[in-house]
């Protein structure tokens, strides 16, 4: 029987000292801090520089550059303009009224003169029957005022024949009895009684002419009155007449309908534009919009150029509206045949003569103060600006051919700025 192994034998073969290896002593914590320092510095000094740029360099979000070129500067104004006949009538509504019966229709050639549409008023309608009611009461009313008076004429004329009578009368007896009162055969008493009845009858008389003349004179002056209101309201019996005639729209001249529209039962107002007659035989011309800044600047023979052929400005209207000014251009030579009402051309209209410049395109950094580029910076200079036309600005001092400028809107004032 054997015998169990030694317990320290046992113990030497299971305890692992033989797989021990010696690791070698850890550095000490200054040298691990010195390594870590060199592998962060460069990382800090990126940090630091890129730290100490951002207050000072604001940096431009999406910059727009444009280089300074050197070229002819072309005084000249884009505009879009729209043919039109040199002759051509404005249908507006004369008077207020609901469409009853449309006469022609858009596209149509109509002579002058021809029924167009008729509009039906009720207060139009309303209005004459008044007017003539009025004009038809003031005229019976001078009719009786005349009666009245031819009768009270009569009657003077009657009471004037027998004072008349009677002055007549006393003074034929005042001839009789004068001689018998000299002679003794009447008394004093009756001869002044004689007298005085003469006297009377002479008053009475001229007493009436004078009461008959002011009140003839007085019915006469009624009458002018009257006649004068008479003839007022005759006047606007007629206006209300030719407002109603004007219910029915004539053609003011010949020529073709366009944009003519009307509805029967639509309500029209005085002014509301129907449409327009165009005479296509007056020739073609183009009309444009203009911003009245440029107003000092126009004047009649100003050239333009477009696709269809070279124009001259004709005319600059007057009115002023929102801004805008219209202007009307004609073909130097023959307008092209093929030209349709309401057909929109493009034009250049040219303010001035083409001369050599620097030449920069406008945007809303182009101030008297921009920003150049310099390497990855932008420094403000400021600049002597000229004219500005067609997207193109006059560059006549502070820049060179060549140079970078942001035309851009700048996110700041600042001196420099920075790009991305």
């Amino acid at each position: 029987m054997s015998q169990p192994a030694p317990l320290s034998t046992a113990s030497t073969r299971h305890s692992g000292a033989s797989m021990d290896r010696r690791l070698p002593a850890p550095a000490p914590w200054r040298k691990r801090l010195v390594r870590a320092a060199w592998l962060l510095l460069p990382l800090t000094g990126v940090a630091l520089a890129a730290w100490l740029r951002v207050p000072q360099l604001q940096t431009v979000v999406a910059p727009q550059l444009a280089t300074v070129r050197a070229g002819q500067f072309r005084d000249e104004l884009p505009l879009r303009a729209r043919v039109e006949p040199v002759r051509s009538v404005q249908l507006d509504a004369p008077e207020a009224g609901r469409v009853e019966v449309v006469q022609a229709h858009d596209g149509d050639w109509v002579n002058a003169g021809a029924p167009l549409y008729r509009l039906q008023s009720t207060e139009q309608e309303q209005l004459l029957m008044q007017r003539s009611a009025e004009v038809a009461q003031q005229m019976a009313n001078a009719s009786a005022q005349r009666s009245a008076q031819a009768a009270s004429l009569a009657q003077n004329r009657r009471e004037l024949a027998k004072l008349l009578a009677d002055q007549q009368q006393a003074e034929a007896d005042l001839r009789r009895l004068s001689p018998l009162a000299a002679a003794g055969f009447v008394s004093a008493a009756a001869l002044e009684q004689a007298q005085r009845q003469a006297q009377l009858t002479s008053q009475l008389l001229q007493t009436a002419r004078q009461d008959q003349q002011l009140e003839a004179d007085t019915r006469q002056q009624s009458l002018v009155e009257m006649d004068r209101a008479v003839r007022g309201l005759q006047r606007g019996l007629q206006l209300l007449e030719r407002a109603s005639e004007r219910l029915q729209q004539r053609a003011p001249i010949s020529g073709q309908l366009s944009g003519f529209q009307p509805m029967v039962g639509s309500s029209v107002r005085p002014g509301d534009h129907l449409g327009r007659i165009d005479d296509p035989s007056s020739g073609m011309q183009l009309s444009a919009e203009i911003d009245e800044y440029y107003l000092p600047r126009l004047h009649g023979g100003l050239r333009a150029s477009s696709p269809l052929g070279e124009v001259q400005l004709a005319q600059t209207l007057p009115q002023v509206q929102a801004g805008k000014a219209r202007i009307l251009l004609r073909w130097i030579a023959a307008a092209p045949a093929d030209l349709r009402p309401g057909q929109t051309v493009e034009i250049r209209l040219q303010l001035s003569e083409a001369r050599p410049a620097l030449l920069l395109s406008d945007g809303p950094g182009v101030q008297t103060r921009v920003y150049v580029r310099h390497g990855s910076e932008l420094h403000r200079r400021p600049i002597t600006l000229g004219r500005r036309a067609a997207g193109q600005v006059e560059i006549l001092a502070g820049l060179a051919a060549g140079d970078q400028v942001l035309i851009s809107q700048p996110p700041t004032d600042a001196e420099r700025l920075a790009l991305p």
